[in-house]
């Protein structure tokens, strides 16, 4: 038995390895998210920014410059609902990781239980047959 709780709290420790690693692709994508966001804060404030052109070059270079922000401001849209997809996923793996990790813990706790439960009875047994013998040797004197 003691064997078996071994492997089973190696199997444990393997399971919580999972979830602290999982926790921290969580987080890491949390981050990234939100550096996302911060971008496309970013490239929104600068879209709105007006600059009056006074000659045909600088309305070219003012179009191209929108132009190239706004594709910019798109890509990371884009961007951000792949890594909030991607987070929903991990959050899920996660929540799944901690539901195994919890029913092994709880697993592992019912046998260390049992466990206990049975050294009891195994010592109590041998008191008895203790106290059976310095009964039957108290009684034969």
């Amino acid at each position: 038995m003691k064997d078996y709780l071994s492997t089973l709290s190696k199997l444990s420790s393997l399971r919580r390895t999972r979830v602290n690693e999982l926790l921290g692709r969580v987080q890491y994508q949390r981050n990234l998210c939100q550096r996302y966001r911060n971008n496309i804060t970013g490239l929104g404030k600068l879209c709105e920014y007006q600059v009056h052109g006074n000659t045909a070059l600088q309305r070219d270079n003012q179009q191209q410059y929108k132009s190239t922000l706004y594709k910019m401001l798109d890509l990371q849209r884009r961007e951000l609902e792949v890594a909030e997809q991607n987070l929903a996923r991990l959050q899920g793996d996660l929540m799944k990781a901690m539901r195994n990790e919890k029913v092994l813990e709880q697993f592992i706790d019912g046998k260390v239980d049992e466990w206990q439960l049975t050294l009891t009875r195994q010592e109590q047994k041998i008191q008895d047959g203790l106290a059976a013998q310095a009964w039957w040797r108290n009684a034969g004197i």
